[in-house]
């Protein structure tokens, strides 16, 4: 935790006691609230206000996958890519604005915030905060917290831009947790969410992982991951065969339900895309928790929000994108939940 961030974004609240510092970062220490109601500690440069719960599934991954879609691995800008185009914010205009990063995981996403020079407060309940740190390194721009990304009060109303992707349907209930991370936008703010969409229709993306979510959810995560670890690379180029089949693919994959998250393009070397089937797949059968929506239900979720404006709501890279403005200044009961 660097000085700078704290007193930007926590020293209104917190007193700050440093048992250990590395120059102008805070490796060890502990954070008192000025009101008296809570200590928190900050452990590894990380302040830990609570975790895990129910994402071990996504601290287990983290840590055995733990930069494979970065831009920076897969030498490419396919992340990059996928902000510029669903949260259609004019990224090189952003530097020194303030962007909070719900659900950051080990830091694919955070990895580009930074590097467009926005200062960043990544969250994340599980551990993966750890992995993220290891990814991104001491930054003058980053604080990283550990915590259920709904929980930081004091917080509300501090940022020009809430982003959260991938995270709103591994939460119990997507739509609260929504309304409760509106908060986090200053009056003019972006918010930008993405969420799993809900299919009626037989899909490669839906069909063969609800079959098989209720018996790999009961499965601890090593026999998990062992299991896709030695059916993946069997199947695999069966599956990618079916996919090109540009008519009847997609209904194919559908119909054969052999779980199997195979979208990396197929010029990239095949072991490449067999770890990123293993971990995407993993990830799609191993959350607590899996509650897509459907464009409209996305769509309502957002109008259900008195302070919102300039909603736009469409299809994304990961199925529902949803973008809008915050209208007014954070107030008692206001985000809509």
């Amino acid at each position: 935790m660097h000085m700078r961030m704290f007193e930007r974004y926590l020293a209104q609240h917190f007193d700050l006691t440093v048992t250990e510092r590395q120059g102008e970062h805070v490796v060890t220490g502990e954070l008192r609230a000025k009101n008296g109601s809570m200590t928190v500690p900050v452990q590894n440069h990380i302040p830990r206000f609570g975790g895990n719960q129910y994402c071990e599934s996504f601290a287990f991954q983290w840590e055995r996958f733990t930069n494979l879609q970065h831009d920076s691995v897969l030498k490419d800008n396919s992340c990059r890519q996928r902000i510029q185009d669903c949260t259609h914010w004019p990224l090189d205009t952003l530097a020194g604005s303030s962007l909070i990063e719900c659900g950051c995981g080990p830091g694919r996403f955070t990895e580009t915030f930074l590097s467009l020079g926005l200062d960043v407060v990544a969250v994340d309940m599980s551990n993966a905060v750890d992995v993220n740190l290891r990814n991104s390194g001491l930054r003058d721009n980053l604080l990283l917290i550990q915590a259920d990304a709904t929980s930081l009060d004091f917080l509300h109303g501090m940022f020009d831009l809430v982003f959260c992707y991938g995270v709103l349907q591994h939460t119990p209930d997507p739509r609260a947790t929504f309304h409760k991370i509106v908060r986090y936008m200053k009056e003019g703010g972006r918010i930008s969410i993405d969420v799993y969409r809900k299919f009626y229709t037989p899909n490669p993306w839906a069909l063969p992982k609800y079959i098989w979510r209720p018996l790999a959810k009961r499965l601890s995560h090593d026999t998990l991951l062992k299991i896709l670890r030695w059916y993946i690379p069997r199947y695999i180029d069966f599956d990618t065969r079916l996919r090109a089949n540009k008519k009847h693919g997609d209904l194919m994959v559908a119909l054969i339900p052999i779980p199997c998250w195979n979208y990396l393009d197929p010029a990239r070397p095949r072991q490449e895309r067999i770890e990123h089937a293993v971990l995407a797949t993993f990830d799609a059968l191993s959350p607590a928790h899996d509650h897509p929506l459907t464009m409209a239900e996305t769509r309502a979720m957002f109008q259900a929000s008195p302070v919102l404006k300039d909603i736009q709501v469409e299809y994304g890279a990961n199925g529902v994108v949803g973008n809008a403005r915050r209208t007014q200044a954070t107030g008692p009961g206001s985000g809509g939940a």
